[in-house]
């Protein structure tokens, strides 16, 4: 997936095409007329679709957001839109019927296309009441929540800030707090329907008890089973104590989040010198070079690659099996949060105040550099950057004491 050129045609063909959506609806009439009757109709509402298409570690954040609406209104039907390769994300959270969950497809510029189309047709069927489009500035999913037919269209207004131009169709634009965590930005959408004639949207407090956490629980015979394909690569397994989980890989997408892989090497090692653990590296596609290295380096006797052999629930078992995942920030860190599994979590790019995986068993490391945090909402999370400083800034050491403490409860460093 070519990044850049997504975000090219988000901004070329998504501005016009904004502007386009928004002028219909002032022609017609649509939205000064229905801001009027706009609380009655989102009161109770009974179809309700939330859209997060590209970020699998969003939707878990996404969570005390999807489940507030169901307390709220009880008889409300929930519906999802993600990308398809992303759709796990939704599935493995228990909250939304799989028949509900709509897929758009990048496996082709053809099958996207079709699919979008096949999608929105889906949504005008079902007469949805209210949208929530939990994008950061995405053009193409304030597009789609003005397409989907419903009355209430929940998103992000740029209001006076530099955010990027959406069109005017929403009839909640919510205001983006970059100083609070995304998951209670996600709740002021959801909140917002409550809130007619604010502005700007949400003049709230985000309350604790509302902020509720997912849950993943597997089954003994699922953790004996994958206890047991473990055994069979390396039957130290059995005599652990503990087993340790890297994810070194960041992806293609934001390599910039990675931190160095000689760091894991040199991690791998002192874990190994202190504890009666296995190290297990985990990840998909372009992990396995990781793996090979760390293994290669760090020799194979108590060591697991374990790279392009999970589906996501082998994952989650994986996560449930496990005490102590080192990973920068992504995808297998919001995983994490759904099992008792204790993470260390290294941010350089990316803050921990927006995104820090939920719950309380989460340690996250950020060095704080002045440039730092340079991905977000306002640049389409393409930074200038060509050497992160700010990964490099976590030492060995540091995460070395924070998987310490969480392994055997010392303050001592390895």
């Amino acid at each position: 997936m070519n990044l850049d050129l997504i975000r090219g045609i988000d901004k070329w063909a998504g501005i016009p095409a904004c502007f386009v959506v928004s002028l219909v609806y002032r022609i017609v009439g649509w939205v000064r007329d229905w801001r009027k009757s706009e609380a009655g109709a989102a009161a109770t509402p009974q179809k309700v679709l939330f859209i997060e298409l590209s970020e699998m570690g969003s939707t878990v954040l996404a969570y005390p957001a999807m489940k507030y609406v169901l307390k709220k209104y009880p008889s409300a039907e929930l519906y999802f839109l993600i990308f398809e390769q992303n759709r796990f994300s939704v599935d493995m959270l228990g909250i939304i019927p799989k028949e509900r969950v709509l897929t758009i497809s990048l496996r082709s510029p053809l099958h996207f296309l079709a699919s979008t189309i096949k999608t929105l047709a889906v949504m005008r069927k079902a007469k949805l009441d209210v949208v929530f489009d939990l994008e950061l500035f995405s053009r193409f999913s304030s597009l789609l929540s003005g397409l989907a037919g419903a009355h209430t269209r929940v998103g992000y207004g740029r209001y006076h800030e530099e955010g990027l131009y959406r069109g005017s169709f929403m009839t909640h634009r919510v205001f983006y707090n970059p100083h609070q965590h995304i998951s209670r930005n996600f709740m002021a959408l959801v909140k917002s329907i409550e809130h007619g004639g604010e502005y700007p949207l949400l003049k709230a407090i985000i309350q604790e008890e509302d902020m509720e956490e997912p849950r993943y629980e597997s089954s003994k015979s699922d953790l004996q089973g994958l206890k047991g394909r473990l055994a069979t690569i390396n039957p130290v397994v059995n005599d652990a104590e503990h087993l340790v989980l890297l994810s070194p890989n960041a992806g293609d997408l934001l390599p910039i989040r990675a931190w160095a892989l000689e760091n894991y090497v040199a991690l791998a090692q002192r874990i190994l010198e202190r504890f009666n653990a296995v190290v297990i590296v985990i990840g998909l596609e372009g992990a396995s070079r990781d793996a090979t290295e760390i293994l290669g380096r760090v020799g194979p006797e108590r060591c697991i690659d374990f790279t392009n052999q999970t589906s996501f629930n082998d994952l989650l078992n994986l996560l449930n099996l496990a005490d102590v995942l080192v990973t920068a920030d992504g995808g297998p860190a919001h995983f994490a949060a759904l099992t008792p599994i204790k993470s260390v979590v290294i941010f350089g790019p990316e803050t921990p105040v927006l995104y820090a995986p939920l719950g309380g068993n989460t340690t996250c490391l950020f060095a704080g550099l002045a440039c730092s945090p340079c991905l977000s909402a306002y640049n389409h999370r393409k930074t200038s950057c060509t050497e992160s400083k700010c990964m490099e800034a976590i030492t060995v050491d540091t995460v070395s004491e924070a998987v310490s403490q969480s392994l055997s409860g010392s303050e001592a460093a390895l």
